[in-house]
């Protein structure tokens, strides 16, 4: 076996170990927590896998340039910060 799989075992056992730990001290929320986060880490690893991801070469040119839009006063809408009221 590999070292990566004995830990993994490990980790796997402990934290079953914590779940029937909660659950007897009378925190069946807590336990169900432990155990829905550790199976979407164990998910996440075995989908992922040993291969990183692989990166997206973008060219800066490809980058859309956001827009700036004109501000527009609500008609009963609260006055623009810095405005001048007339009251």
């Amino acid at each position: 076996m590999k070292r990566g799989q004995i830990l993994g075992f490990g980790a796997l056992v402990l934290m079953l170990a914590a779940i029937v730990t909660l659950v007897a001290m009378g925190q069946p929320w807590v336990a169900g927590t432990v155990a829905t986060a550790g199976l979407a880490v164990n998910v996440a690893i075995f989908v992922t896998g040993r291969h990183p991801p692989t990166s997206v070469q973008t060219s800066d040119a490809a980058l859309p340039r956001p827009v700036r839009l004109p501000r527009q006063e609500l008609p009963d809408g609260p006055p623009p910060p810095g405005a001048a009221t007339d009251k």
